[in-house]
């Protein structure tokens, strides 16, 4: 299971047109391969098929726009191996290991693959900080060392 959401594309069939829908405008990209270089390239269209990029490489790591321009998607999608095994993008890994990625990962979800371990979480599967998996609810006050928190008998009638 990945991190991010991805963006799926047919490679047996090339050029190929995925639709991307973006808030309440779609846009077009169109994938096509050249072999002689072993490269992906794309084109990206707005809702009534104007082209805002034409014959960009697919290059690993870097997002397919990076510009500041209004009439471009507000979504940002980079060519990645979420495994870390490859760095390039090619016919052989491209849609197999390497995938169009969105980055859409949030900055505070912990990697549940890193060395920094919750002894609390000992099986550390879910990527949230939560003991039993079932919101988003951070880890219990009487679990933290903070002296503002609220006491764990807050609330009880004495």
């Amino acid at each position: 299971m990945s991190l991010r959401d991805k963006l799926i594309i047919d490679t047996s069939d090339l050029p190929n047109y995925v639709v991307l829908p973006v808030g309440t405008e779609n846009f077009t990209i169109e994938f096509d391969y050249r072999e002689r270089y072993d490269n992906f390239y794309f084109n990206l269209y707005d809702a009534d098929d104007n082209p805002l990029i034409t014959g960009e490489k697919l290059v690993y790591g870097v997002p397919l726009w990076n510009i500041n321009d209004a009439n471009l998607p507000s979504v940002t999608i980079i060519p990645l191996d979420e495994t870390g095994v490859e760095n390039t993008v090619s016919i052989d890994n491209f849609q197999v290991s390497v995938f169009l990625y969105f980055e859409d990962l949030d900055p505070g979800i912990e990697d549940p693959d890193s060395d920094d371990i919750d002894e609390n979480d000992t099986d550390n599967s879910d990527l949230l900080d939560d003991d039993n998996g079932s919101s988003l609810i951070e880890d219990e006050p009487s679990d933290d060392d903070n002296e503002y928190a609220l006491p764990s008998d807050w609330g009880d009638d004495a």
